[in-house]
């Protein structure tokens, strides 16, 4: 089992300078990191959860630590203005981490007063690249570029295809395992963070959209589909996918539009945060690429190389590629996935002469890599070996 993440060492550097950020799924190893570092840095870890941490929290009983560790403190009100107050007073003394399972803007009430005073950091589930190497984040110009052939990585793969990227279940590896922990983490996210971050009370609907949504992972989300499902309003199926995404439960991607005339603005994807849910095999490997590119894109954004994002293309002519990478707004590499098909994909080939880009089709089948034209074709094991 991974002893570091791979975030740590920058998230180490960042504490001397700022508040961090700490966000991400539930069960992803937020508060193991906070703990090994907590022991490394000396600190304390307080949960506001808990009643007496609470309470320690508010007394501010912790100004003389040299590190502290503060967990779901977004559930407070005036947590902003809270840490605000802190930093603005004891920032030289004191280093401060905020971890969450929940986006730190879910109370977002106008301006962000803690602008110019934290750094932020989203852990996501672990990747191929993070379980072969956790001390190596390669830049984004040497990272898609280099391969890595070997029988390790597609162990590895296989793994994290079969039982998903949240370290309990990868690394305890049996299905039963993983089942009776899906059912447990369900159970939490709807009855314990849904109720407590949002008015929504409609709990058994809540998980019924979320038991809906793995057979909607890879194509066009339908809400008016969904909305007759659950017999709700077209707006409220809306709010409960945002809340959804907030609580990075799902993850939305948006078409690439701007520069093509006969893109499709309106049209969404979602994918899973834990892809392990999905039954379907192609739509699982779809979805476990997607979470490998959305979390680089988050990690050097994070990191400070460059605006990264992630879309898929499609236009009315019903041409589509999975996946297009953007750094700062301008597309910088596009990848179609296949479980066995070394063909070339049409739309792929089209998007990569009309948008002057490197393209990759990834094949969740092993020893695969040739060159096709200007189009790279790859196992999944390798290619996605080299992100972070």
């Amino acid at each position: 089992m991974l002893t570091m993440r791979s975030l740590q060492p920058f998230i180490e550097q960042d504490l001397g300078k700022k508040i961090v950020l700490l966000g991400g799924p539930r069960q992803v190893g937020k508060t193991h990191l906070a703990l090994h570092l907590t022991k490394k840095l000396l600190g304390h870890y307080y949960n506001w959860d808990d009643a007496g941490d609470r309470e320690h929290i508010l007394k501010k009983g912790f100004l003389h630590d040299q590190f502290v560790v503060l967990d779901e403190l977004h559930k407070y009100e005036r947590w902003k203005g809270f840490l605000k107050g802190l930093y603005d007073k004891y920032h030289q003394n004191l280093k401060m981490m905020v971890t969450g399972s929940a986006r730190m803007d879910v109370y977002r009430r106008g301006g962000d007063s803690l602008f110019g005073r934290h750094y932020h950091f989203r852990l996501h589930p672990l990747s191929v690249g993070e379980v072969l190497n956790p001390k190596q984040i390669l830049p984004p110009e040497n990272s898609w570029s280099m391969e890595t052939p070997h029988k390790e990585n597609n162990e590895v793969f296989q793994q994290l295809l079969k039982f998903g990227g949240f370290p309990e279940p990868f690394y305890t590896a049996t299905e039963k395992e993983h089942e009776r922990w899906s059912l447990q983490r369900r159970e939490l996210l709807v009855r314990q963070d849904i109720r407590d971050l949002t008015q929504i009370h409609m709990l058994g609907l809540v998980e019924h959209l979320m038991l809906l949504l793995p057979n909607h992972v890879g194509s066009v989300l339908s809400l008016h589909s969904i909305k007759e499902n659950l017999q709700v309003a077209y707006n409220t199926v809306g709010q409960w996918l945002q809340t959804l995404e907030r609580l990075y439960i799902c993850f939305p991607l948006k078409p690439y539009s701007t520069k093509m005339r006969r893109s499709l603005h309106k049209s969404s994807k979602v994918y899973l945060w834990d892809w392990s849910q999905i039954e379907n095999e192609g739509a699982r490997f779809e979805n476990l690429v997607a979470s490998h590119l959305l979390k680089a894109t988050h990690v050097w954004r994070d990191l400070g190389h460059g605006d990264f994002e992630l879309f898929f293309l499609r236009d009315r002519d019903r041409r589509e590629v999975d996946f297009c990478v953007c750094k700062n707004k301008k597309p910088w590499l596009i990848v179609e996935t296949k479980l066995a098909e070394t063909q070339v994909s049409e739309p792929l080939y089209y998007y990569s002469q009309k948008l002057s880009v490197p393209a990759i089709q990834v094949v969740a089948k092993k020893g695969i890599s040739q060159q096709n034209g200007p189009i790279k074709i790859i196992s999944a094991d390798s290619f996605l070996a080299t992100l972070p």
